[in-house]
């Protein structure tokens, strides 16, 4: 197994990411103290087949797992008494497995002056990941998930980044320490993002119209 692990730190969030390649498996492990805030918690099977397993906290009170145990995404709470929380990822021969986890010690009132350009980066992409997986839709960088045809519209990401989708109350809470410009700033770009793919899709469509092509209707 190959593994590459990133950690960016600094005094509001903490983010880290272990990606594998190739059969085998590796564990995280990170205290949690009283005062510490939210953590979230992303994993994904990108190819191939994999597993996982967290332990150190109730899966009740995470968010839910969608597409079919591929991704699965946890909120995890402030607590009350110092513990542990282990993260464990196995991959089968030919697979790719991520973890990502960020552990946010306080609110990020200010993306600019907080985060580093890596870790700005590391957040908005880890936002957009998790946001898929609520609604149940495969991360952009999913290899293999052809068979999931479900596509979001920036109205549906913007309810839910914005905070007027009908979410659990953990994650609602956690977006609610995440800076609002930053969660803005995301929506601004895939709105831009979805414009220009529905352009190319209309230039295709209009090239294809003056060759004398026929539309298939489905």
């Amino acid at each position: 197994m190959k593994l590459d692990q990133v950690e960016l730190r600094s005094e509001a969030l903490d983010i880290r990411i272990a990606e594998s390649l190739g059969d085998g498996s590796f564990n995280l492990e990170f205290d949690v103290a009283p005062g510490d805030g939210y953590v979230l918690i992303l994993l994904e099977i990108l190819a191939g087949r994999g597993d996982f397993l967290v332990r150190g906290f109730d899966e009740e009170d995470s968010a839910a797992a969608s597409l079919k145990g591929r991704q699965r995404v946890y909120v995890v709470r402030p607590v009350k008494a110092r513990r542990v929380i282990a993260v464990g990822m196995f991959a089968a021969v030919d697979s790719k497995v991520r973890a990502t986890i960020a552990c946010f010690r306080k609110k990020v009132a200010d993306t600019s002056e907080e985060l580093s350009c890596p870790q700005c980066q590391a957040l908005s992409k880890l936002l957009v990941g998790s946001a898929l997986a609520w609604m149940g839709i495969p991360s952009p960088d999913m290899l293999d998930a052809a068979e999931i045809s479900a596509a979001p519209s920036v109205e549906q990401m913007r309810k839910l980044l914005i905070g007027t989708a009908t979410i659990g109350t953990s994650q609602q809470e956690l977006l609610d320490r995440v800076d609002p410009g930053l969660r803005t700033a995301i929506l601004d770009v895939m709105g831009e993002t979805m414009w220009l793919l529905d352009m190319r899709d209309q230039l295709h469509a209009a090239a294809c119209e003056m060759v004398g092509c026929r539309q298939t209707v489905h």
